[in-house]
Order: C-alpha cells, then structure tokens, then sequence
C-alpha cells in the first residue's frame, strides 16, 4: 500500500484504541490531505463496506455510512449543487450527526403528548 492511505489507517487503528479504552473517538477529515491517487480506493478497500448507512438531507445531501470495521464511519457531506464539501472518517461508536439532540427529544414529548390529548378528546366526544 503506497501513498498516504497507510498512515492513515494506522492514525484510524489508534484512534479505535482509544475508543476501545476510554470511550473516546476522533476523526480524519480527507478533504484537504495530499492524498494520491488510488489512496481512496485503499482506504475503501481496506475498511470495507458495513451494514448501516443514514442520509442527512440539510444543506445538500449527506451520506454516513459504518465500514466492515465496527466503530468507524465514512462521512461525506455534499452541498445542492452534489459537489463534495467535507469528507471524514469518524471513529464513534455512533456519529454525531445521527444523535438527536436533548432539545429535538424534548419537542418530540411535547408533540407527543399535544397528539395524545387531542386523539384522547376526540374519543369522549364519540
């Protein structure tokens, strides 16, 4: 493996020790690195293809999606025109971006329980 793809596995390995001993991730932002050609296709390669992928539609589309290693997700982030405009390799055990905040978990109740009120008097008016 030539290039820049196996520092960066390497940095992606201790990155998971840390995670594995102490809970805590980190990521490698691709975008701007000197990376070489077919330094893509190694890191795809070597990180493989996982079973859970999310899309985030914001700004522009985003797609995280887990590799065949456990903890570590490619991230790429595009704007309305397609073009890519951060790509990451984040080691999490869950991305940041598919955690729902305490305040959006918060609203959800409140509408919820608006919901339930409305359905419960609507039945007692029956």
């Amino acid at each position: 493996m030539s290039g820049n793809a196996a520092p960066l596995l390497h940095e992606i390995a201790a990155l998971l020790d840390r995670l594995a001993l102490t809970g805590e991730g980190g990521s490698v932002q691709l975008n701007g690195l000197p990376l070489q050609p077919g330094d893509y296709e190694a890191l795809q390669e070597a990180l493989g293809e996982g079973e859970v992928s999310a899309e985030i539609q914001a700004l522009g589309p985003s797609l995280i999606r887990e590799t065949a290693l456990h903890g570590v997700w490619w991230a790429t982030h595009r704007n309305a025109l397609q073009e890519v405009v951060a790509e990451s390799i984040e080691v999490t055990r869950c991305p940041a971006l598919l955690q729902t905040p305490a305040e959006d978990v918060a609203e959800a109740a409140r509408i919820l329980r608006e919901r339930l009120s409305v359905a419960t008097k609507g039945e007692h008016d029956v």
